[in-house]
């Protein structure tokens, strides 16, 4: 009972929204929001929004997209959120998607974009696992020379290893299966089409289509599957096999020797950062559970300390080098990205990082691919969360900053015209000045400001971190709370997933306000055509006096402003004769249906009009098939695999119609004679 109930808090967003129906409202015990925040005196809570600097009328087209997904089951919703080394660890990212695919359950319409970052000798995201064989090299944006052009991810690999193979778990790290993907495209090019990737489900290959235009190849897969294996096929397959059995038994040794080598100076960083010298049998063990909590492998420990990342960097292409030399000239193949998706209705959320990355490193120069492979994505939603990079200088130039912004945002909107865009402000950090030796980072709060005025004139949101972490000096607070890292930048897994929930809790809580505001349609009232007068036949079924709001009792200011606050559309039921079409009749009748059920007892203190008299003397001689109003549907197969979990109650109480039959507005009739009752101010807007 107390999963139930965690899913239906979750979906609400648990918290009270003026107008809207709160939790207290509707009875419902906190699951996943159920945070004490008193041991947590440092963040404000009450900031926990989004703001709309310029109002939320750009959000249109991707509220009204979530409208069509959960009130009618149908299309994709796509999200996609950008930053730096936050965004590659995808912890933070990773707890928003888990939301919305687990609490909304059927609501996956694929992983989205997903890339072999083990082959690239740098952090995989947390949400899924990656492996690889064979030799690679990789480009990422953040490198000084960049031999690739690189796409929206901002990060490639190449191979000439007859060997090479990559596989990406995407449920390795989930207790039930997840994703079900049918549909992918892998974005990758050989320069002679002498190599072509090959998807391996179930010991077969399957080959796909390549698509000239874009540079990717598209398969569709026999059935749904979480794993995905890829292959790399040259076209002169016996010289593939030939060099793959001939490979001398040095250079093997010498790819092996060269990871094994890597793994061990970074443990050995490790494991001195943390002041511990563990025993040789448990140095494994002990590095694995580090890197875990840290979420970043590689050899520098402060993915901001770019005087290290290059030094990296360097090493890598050295040693690649080194290996390049050994090899004669064979066919290669360069990856960008794989795009997984479904056929199913729900929603796409797409984590990008980089680690270290900058708002300039995915400008044209460096991803030249990054709107042709946006374009088979189109996000309805970004959120950007690039800038603690940026900031992270003794003096932060605003203004280029907020120029390289528009910039970046040129370029989606040339793809994606109508995508709605919301700013996550820099948390605030500390800067290394020697070793153990950190001071406060004034360009938080610069960098903040940066973001409202970037909101204010692309009619963006604003999703306040910065304040909402207690401002300046606050990333002390969370490293003493246990939330934050050793080098007060990054975050624990807990700290991550916290940042997550409120984030959750804010978007939701905008889509809530969204839906609070639709209108209310008026009823259409029923016209009888001018036929042969007929007796009225007596009705079937009268419903039941505590079934429909009492006809005689008017709405009240607060019954009337507290309407539409669970997710469903707003619409009103076809009117008796003894029910006013207008306004108010629609506002009393629509507060009634997002209200919880009446119970005994007040059903018993209401004063029914007699509902049966007015029914059997009042009903015109003929009525038009009445339709009625279908709950949302959750899909089928989605709906199978989570039969434990019920549908949201907040769209269950909405959806129910209070009349055996509910006849669908079509379109509101304006009402002369009496204005429409403005409804109350909200509690969110005054604030």
């Amino acid at each position: 009972m107390k999963k139930k109930l965690a899913v239906i808090a979750a979906i609400l967003g648990i918290v009270s929204m003026g107008s809207m129906v709160s939790a207290k409202d509707m009875e419902i015990t906190p699951g996943y929001y159920d945070v004490d925040f008193t041991k947590y005196d440092f963040i404000d809570t009450s900031l926990n929004t989004i703001q709309f600097p310029q109002g939320s009328a750009s959000f249109e087209p991707f509220f009204k997209k979530l409208d069509t997904l959960v009130f009618e089951n149908r299309g994709k919703v796509r999200i996609l959120h950008i930053g730096g080394s936050h965004l590659q660890a995808d912890v933070i990212s990773g707890r928003i998607r888990e939301h919305l695919v687990k609490e909304y359950p059927g609501a996956s319409a694929g992983r989205g974009f997903v890339f072999p970052y083990s082959a690239a000798r740098t952090n995989t995201p947390a949400s899924y696992a990656s492996y690889y064989k064979g030799i690679w090299d990789k480009n990422k944006n953040v490198q000084h020379e960049i031999t690739k052009p690189l796409g929206l991810l901002g990060i490639a690999v190449s191979t000439r290893d007859p060997r090479a193979e990559i596989t990406l778990l995407l449920d390795k790290y989930n207790t039930e299966p997840i994703w079900g993907e049918t549909s992918f495209r892998v974005f990758g090019y050989s320069d002679s089409n002498d190599v072509e990737p090959v998807l391996r489900i179930d010991s077969m290959d399957v080959f796909g289509t390549f698509d000239a235009s874009s540079q990717s190849y598209v398969f569709t897969s026999p059935r749904p599957i979480d794993t995905i294996q890829i292959a790399f096929r040259w076209a002169d397959t016996t010289k593939q096999a030939e060099v793959a059995a001939f490979i001398t038994d040095s250079l093997f040794k010498d790819s092996v020797a060269r990871a094994d080598s890597l793994a061990r100076v970074a443990d050995s960083l490790r494991m001195d950062s943390l002041g511990i010298t563990p025993p040789a049998s448990s140095s494994q063990q002990m590095a694995q559970a580090v890197a875990a909590d840290s979420m970043f492998q590689g050899d520098c420990e402060d993915v901001l300390d770019t005087n290290c990342l290059n030094r990296d960097e360097d090493m890598q292409a050295a040693l690649d080098s080194v290996a390049a030399d050994t090899v004669p000239p064979r066919p290669h193949f360069t990856l960008t990205g794989i795009l997984a998706e479904n056929n199913a209705p729900g929603i796409t959320y797409t984590n990008v990082g980089i680690n270290g990355a900058k708002v300039a490193n995915y400008f044209e120069e460096i991803c030249p691919l990054f709107e042709k492979e946006m374009s088979y994505y189109k996000p309805d939603l970004v959120i950007f969360a690039i800038g603690i990079n940026d900031a992270n200088v003794e003096v932060f130039n605003d203004k280029q900053f907020r120029e390289e912004y528009d910039k970046l945002i040129k370029r989606i909107r040339k793809v994606s015209p109508k995508t709605a865009f919301i700013f996550e402000t820099n948390n605030d950090s500390y800067r290394k000045v020697r070793k153990k030796k950190y001071v406060q980072h004034p360009n938080g709060e610069i960098a903040r400001k940066s973001f409202f005025m970037l909101a204010d004139k692309h009619k963006a949101g604003v999703w306040d971190k910065f304040s909402i972490m207690g401002g300046l000096g606050s990333m002390a607070k969370w490293e003493k709370a246990d939330l934050a890292k050793k080098d007060k930048v990054h975050f624990k897994t807990a700290g991550y997933h916290l940042l997550g929930d409120m984030f959750y809790k804010a978007l939701m809580q905008a889509y809530f306000d969204h839906i609070a505001n639709l209108p209310a349609e008026a009823p259409v009232v029923a016209q009888a055509k001018p036929v042969q007068a007929k007796p009225a036949p007596a009705p079937t079924t009268i419903p039941a006096a505590s079934s429909v709001a009492p006809k005689t009792q008017a709405p009240s200011a607060k019954t009337a402003s507290s309407t539409a606050t669970a997710p469903t559309k707003a619409t009103a039921p076809t009117a008796t004769p003894t029910a006013p079409a207008n306004a108010k009749a629609a506002a009393a009748i629509q507060a009634k249906v997002a209200a919880p059920a009446p119970t005994a007892a007040s059903a018993k203190t209401a004063a029914p009009a007699k509902p049966e008299t007015t029914a059997q003397t009042e009903v015109p001689a003929k009525q038009p098939v009445a339709k009625t109003v279908a709950p949302p549907q959750m899909p089928k197969i989605a709906a199978a695999a989570h039969k434990d979990v019920p549908m949201p109650e907040v769209v269950k109480q909405t959806a129910q119609p209070t009349q055996p039959k509910i006849q669908v507005p079509l379109k509101p009739i304006p009402q002369a004679a009496e204005k429409p009752t403005a409804p109350a101010p909200s509690t969110t807007d005054s604030k």
